[in-house]
């Protein structure tokens, strides 16, 4: 099955008409209140806005600023129950009606979404985004004519969007209308070389004609934007297996499968996650998942998550760390270490890392401090629970030390317990190393 991507809708905030007659102060904090927003500093932009209203509870366009800067923010509630006070007041309100169009369809509430759109439309009839938004709204409800009805519209006031003429694409496809589909996907491509949905529907369209060697052709040019699409590789996989290039169908075959176990493994850590919502277990399970298929910004949010639920979770603390060290974030990565120790003054490795880190800040007294820590640390554990674990611990901080001798001597004592250990092994090759070129 393909789905209708959206494109996000962009409106840009403006600064309402204020009658001439209002106070001064009034329209200075209004003007404030505006510029910080268009520079994303939303939590002073709030500020000005609420003084707006303190001069006047009953100003619209302050509720309805304060509405599109909670939507930006993500406080979806907030910014509904603002824009609805604010076209209580006024309701001729253009960025209000548009903006709760897009809120209220998100929320599944479509017969008010429609009825805001169409507001829009009668205020603005050349806004292109609430013939979008309308028109897919009627694409979700599978009424495809008054979609096409609503995107024609558009096109017909000679609205240049290309996403409009991609969603009407989209619809001529699934009606089988090819060459209407891909005019109109030619025409958004004309608009925007670079619309990548529009490039693959062009595709799929071609592959639905039988034209196999175009939709390939098509496909290839979005691979950057496909990657780890399940629907995009099958459907190379069946060209490629229709003009017997088998092997290249199998090659995307494997891609396909390998994207479906990951998404079958992520849906059941989900399920796991909402049987047990306050389990942290879940969230790490998740994150490390996301970290394992190279995406480290989703793997961050579910670290995060595991330490809301968890403060003590120092595996959490770590692997934070390690993405910012992965990034060249130094600095953001002494900081997760120094909440994890003030969360836990006994972590071990978070004092080792923070070591190891000020080091490489050239700030060696704050390094001498944490790795002393450690050692004194490290060295209770071997003594009170001597196995291979406790042991590469102290050897790896005798050897951030630069302490060889006691580095190898404990590396020794572990390979005794475990020879085939091989992160002892690889530690001793640096110790090795280290000493040899010291010696140099």
């Amino acid at each position: 099955m393909r789905y209708l991507f959206p494109t996000v809708l962009i409106l840009f905030c403006s600064s309402f008409a204020v009658s001439a007659q209002r106070a001064d102060p009034l329209l200075w904090h209004y003007r404030q209140a505006a510029t910080f927003a268009n520079q994303q500093r939303f939590d002073e932009a709030l500020r000005e806005y609420q003084k707006v209203l303190q001069l006047d509870a009953n100003f619209a366009e302050a509720h309805s600023g304060i509405g599109m800067i909670y939507w930006k923010m993500g406080r979806i509630d907030d910014a509904i129950d603002a824009l609805q006070k604010a076209l209580a007041l006024n309701d001729n309100i253009l960025q209000a009606h548009a903006v709760m169009g897009i809120l209220l369809a998100e929320r599944g509430e479509t017969t008010e979404a429609i009825a805001h759109y169409e507001k829009a439309i009668e205020l603005a009839p050349r806004l292109p985004q609430a013939y979008f938004g309308l028109g897919n709204i009627y694409h979700a409800q599978f009424k495809f004519d008054a979609a096409l009805e609503t995107y024609t519209q558009a096109i017909e006031l000679r609205l240049q969007s290309p996403d409009i003429y991609c969603n009407r694409g989209i619809i001529y496809t699934k009606q089988g209308e090819y060459e209407k589909a891909i005019t109109d996907f030619q025409q958004a491509l004309a608009i925007d070389t670079d619309y990548a949905l529009a490039r693959f529907e062009l595709g799929f369209t071609y592959q639905q004609m039988g034209e196999y060697e175009k939709a390939i052709s098509e496909y290839e040019r979005v691979i950057p934007h496909r990657t780890g699409d399940l629907i995009f590789h099958h459907n190379l996989a069946r060209c490629y297996f229709r003009l017997g290039q088998v092997e290249a169908a199998k090659r995307q075959h494997e891609i396909a499968q390998q994207i479906r176990e990951f998404q079958d493994t992520l849906e059941m850590v989900h399920q796991k996650i909402r049987e047990k919502p306050d389990d942290p277990n879940g969230y790490m399970a998740l994150a490390k998942i996301y970290a394992a298929h190279n995406r480290p910004g989703q793997a961050f949010e579910q670290y995060k998550t595991a330490i809301l639920k968890d403060a003590s979770l120092m595996e959490a603390y770590d692997k934070i760390a390690a993405l910012y060290i992965q990034n060249q974030q130094r600095k953001k990565a002494v900081t997760v270490y120094k909440t994890a120790i003030g969360v836990n003054t006994q972590y071990i490795k978070g004092h080792l890392m923070l070591g190891l880190l000020y080091q490489q800040h050239d700030q060696p007294k704050e390094s001498e401090h944490h790795l002393e820590i450690a050692r004194q640390l490290a060295q209770n554990a071997t003594e009170t629970m001597p196995n291979v674990q406790s042991l590469n611990m102290l050897g790896a901080i005798h050897l951030a030390m630069k302490d060889y001798n006691q580095a190898e001597a404990v590396f020794q004592k572990a390979l005794k317990l475990a020879p085939d250990n091989k992160q002892a092994q690889e530690y001793l090759h640096q110790v090795s190393e280290a000493k040899n070129g010291g010696s140099d």
